[in-house]
């Protein structure tokens, strides 16, 4: 109850991050990381819900717990444990609910315990398939990671006011204080600014991968950083000694090992009569944090089937593109790309088939005279591909024109042969006043244009066109 009334008090806008990801990568209004306790039913990052905590008794999170394993419900309507709940009918309306499990380690040496629940939710009911049962629970071990980091920090800030209170107890101080540096894989340093000796804590050169000395020199210490890394260290170092400003970074760092490392270092001054005479801090090893979160990032940005950009990514991606064109008056365009004939792929051949056909349109929209447009899959049969190249964008129709003769598939059924094509609707960024919106709009109107004149068609959206 303790530690889940300090991460209720902690705000950590990564895992807000990751929680807004979730909810738009798998297109759910609603997104909730929720932590159990006796009575309630508590809120650590809620996207979409008003309420931050609801009974225990109308938790859904609260079976995913005690059946540690996924809980998908496609329609709560349509399932007894749930029809009359009460979030169910009424606010927020609950059809669909998907939610895996959150186990986290409370203390260092005690067995993996469920908190939670990473979920997702839908006011209508849909399907989930295995692949969404994969991401839901790569999702959740990501946000396990987060809050298990959280724990360390808090854990770690505690054991510091601990130790502070046992000094009459040397020994015992320094054991607990070792015991906190491995459950966190944190060190403590201190960097003398007179002599230029840097003293570790053994946390330090565990994380270092070096046995334990006396002293090191700071030349020495800021050897395991990459050079841009380090000239980022040097900076921050030598900032902190002249002006007495704090710091915190999250740095690449090659251990003696030769192992490649992710550390996070915060540092602040030690000051005598005013004066700055040393920098303490501590150096943290959140490389298993920076890979999940890495991971996530990249099943987020990244379709599955066909390996190009992911809705996520496109939308990211044309929004960054706008703002710069705003400001570099560079050209931007915009082709939405919908295939013609594929649902009697699915139909007939079967969805392998279906997937080999969004494959083969993957890989032409990623052909190199394509330069460096961005390919993404919105959706079932929907692609979209952002050109940013001036030669191709003042070329826009023959480019079209290219595509739609390049992406035709021609496929043989047991009920005729037929040919996958590709309509085309194309736009231009027009000025300074428009955004993604805009652009997507008069591509999705050239692109109703395109279908109306015939399949395998396209058609450019112009000022003078709408």
């Amino acid at each position: 109850m303790y530690l889940l009334e300090k991460l209720l008090e902690s705000q950590d806008e990564g895992l807000a991050d990751l929680v807004e990801a979730g909810s738009v990568l798998f297109d759910c209004p609603m997104a909730v990381v929720s932590a159990l306790d006796t009575d309630c039913q508590h809120f650590l990052v809620r996207r979409g819900i008003a309420a931050e905590q609801t009974p225990i008794g109308q938790s859904f999170c609260r079976i995913a717990v005690a059946q540690d394993s996924l809980l998908v419900v496609p329609d709560t309507h349509l399932d007894a444990r749930f029809r009359e709940n009460p979030l169910v009918t009424g606010d927020p309306n609950i059809r669909f609910y998907a939610g895996a499990p959150l186990r986290l380690r409370l203390h260092p040496d005690a067995p993996t315990t469920g908190i939670g629940a990473f979920c997702i939710i839908d006011s209508k009911p849909r399907t989930f398939t295995s692949a969404d049962s994969a991401r839901l629970i790569s999702f959740a071990r990501g946000v396990e990671a987060m809050l298990q980091s959280r724990l360390s920090s808090i854990a770690l800030s505690e054991d510091a006011v601990l130790l502070k209170a046992m000094l009459a107890d040397k020994e015992r101080a320094q054991r607990q204080f070792r015991q906190a540096e491995r459950l966190t894989s944190i060190g403590c340093w201190r960097l003398d600014l007179i002599t230029g000796g840097v003293a570790w804590s053994e946390g330090i050169y565990d994380i270092h991968r070096v046995p334990v000395t006396e002293t090191e020199k700071l030349d020495d210490a800021l050897a395991y950083y990459p050079p841009a890394d380090r000239e980022r260290l040097e900076a921050a170092l030598d900032a902190a000694s002249r002006t007495g400003a704090c710091f915190e970074l999250e740095l690449d760092f090659i251990a003696a090992n030769g192992a490649h490392k992710r550390v996070r270092t915060i540092g602040e001054p030690e000051l005598e009569q005013g004066r700055v005479v040393a920098l303490i801090g501590v150096l943290q090893d959140v490389t298993e944090r920076h890979r999940s979160m890495a991971e996530l990032s990249k099943r987020a940005n990244t379709d599955e089937v066909t390996l190009i950009a992911s809705r996520h990514k496109f939308v990211s991606y044309v929004d960054s593109c706008v703002d710069k064109a705003k400001i570099s008056r560079e050209p931007l365009a915009l082709m939405l790309i919908d295939l013609d004939h594929f649902k009697q792929v699915n139909d007939t051949l079967g969805h392998a088939a279906g997937d080999d056909v969004l494959r083969a349109v993957a890989m032409v929209l990623r052909s190199p005279w394509l330069k460096d447009s961005l390919a993404a899959r919105l959706g079932g049969d929907e692609f979209a591909l952002v050109l940013t190249d001036p030669g191709l964008i003042a070329n826009l129709p023959d480019i079209a024109a290219q595509l739609t003769e390049q992406l035709r598939f021609p496929r043989r059924s047991k009920t005729g042969d037929f040919i996958v094509s590709a309509t085309i609707g194309c736009s231009e960024l027009d000025g300074p006043a428009d955004s993604r919106h805009d652009l997507l709009q008069r591509a999705d109107r050239a692109l109703y244009r395109a279908k109306a004149q015939g399949r395998g068609s396209f058609s450019i959206d112009t000022p003078q066109a709408a």
